[in-house]
């Protein structure tokens, strides 16, 4: 065990250095210790703690719950941080800006608006604009890409899910997808797809989280009635050759997130985790960090701990995130240049 670790430990300082895609990131998953803290004194925000480490041991979830939703529990403290509008802005600022640091080119920031308000009963359109202008801003600051995806939290129900898609049609082009978010279990993809028809009508794309820990089935429904060009984890497919040849013909990848899936105890272990088995079966994949400052780790160490998983090269990790970025639902005009970084480094190695 010690000498896997070692391994990925020493393949992560490449791997920071390497321009890299994330296409599956959430807003509130990406508040760090220290930008609660720093809510906490410019916004007057309820932090878990009186100092930074006091609120890192409330906040960071580094061993495994006993499901998803025990997990789900934690965003609660996050849920409360955002205190108005401005402060929205300031995070997603921040969480754009800690991306950079790990050497993220092209990140894909997912918020739900109706998550992101509830605490503080702020305006849906509200929340879009504050999350618009405060990850554009860093964008343009930090030299990235970040396309923003809407999500509908399931247990807000199918009318709250329709707002929210018409919200995201009107913050068109900064806001590029919507998403369905929260318990597979007792809100099935049926419930949901006039929305998603709306938001298809309206030139937005689709993930949808399906086949984590739920029904591998919801995967197929997913991809047939709600119009998903990726599936947010969907690793209950490994046993079903079905979906397993449906997602790899109609090319529609799965965001794995390993860490995720094990501290959600979808997998026993990282090392059990399906995703070299899913990728030798033809299965299109792409791994991301899910919420980085919810389980303390980056992208960077993810994609160092698939390469060891899977006995990958660097090559293979170049060819990997341009393969992400392939699948990512900007324009090509704003991924070509992060292409061309991908390709820069990789020649700068050579």
């Amino acid at each position: 065990m010690q000498e896997r670790e070692h391994a990925v430990t020493r393949d992560m300082e490449v791997i920071r250095s390497l321009p890299k895609v994330e296409l599956h990131r959430h807003l509130a998953g990406c508040m760090t210790p220290e930008i609660i803290w720093e809510m906490k004194r410019k916004f007057g925000a309820p932090a878990p703690g009186d100092s930074v480490e006091d609120i890192r041991n409330h906040v960071e979830v580094t061993q495994p719950r006993e499901s998803l939703n025990a997990v789900l529990q934690c965003f609660r403290v996050f849920q409360g941080l955002f205190v108005s509008p401005e402060a929205v802005q300031y995070a997603a600022y921040r969480v754009v800006e800690d991306a950079a640091r790990d050497g993220i080119r092209y990140l894909e920031l997912r918020f739900s608006p109706g998550f992101t308000g509830c605490a503080h009963k702020l305006d849906q359109s509200a929340v879009f604009e504050a999350v618009v202008r405060g990850s554009q801003e860093a964008a343009h600051d930090c030299g990235m890409v970040v396309p923003l995806i809407a999500i509908s939290s399931r247990e807000m129900g199918p009318a709250v899910c329709l707002e929210t898609c018409r919200l995201a049609s009107s913050f068109k082009p900064h806001v590029v997808a919507v998403d369905l978010a929260g318990n597979e279990d007792d809100f099935p993809p049926e419930l949901f797809v006039d929305a998603f028809e709306y938001a298809h009508a309206q030139g937005l794309r689709a993930t949808v989280h399906a086949g984590e820990q739920g029904h591998a089935d919801n995967v197929r429904k997913a991809v047939e009635l709600l119009h998903a060009d990726r599936i947010g984890h969907g690793i209950q497919i490994i046993h079903r050759p079905d979906l397993m040849e449906l997602v790899s013909e109609r090319d529609v990848p799965l965001e794995i997130c390993i860490t995720s899936n094990w501290i959600v105890s979808a997998v026993p272990t990282v090392f059990d985790h399906p995703v070299c088995r899913l990728a030798a079966a033809g299965v299109p994949v792409v791994v991301n960090s899910d919420d980085p400052a919810l389980f303390h780790i980056t992208l960077s160490g993810e994609l160092a701990l698939f390469k060891h998983l899977c006995g990958l090269s660097v090559g293979d990790l170049v060819r990997h995130e341009v393969d992400a970025l392939d699948y990512g639902f900007a324009p090509e005009r704003e991924k070509g240049r992060v292409r061309q970084a991908l390709y820069d480094w990789w020649n700068g190695r050579c």
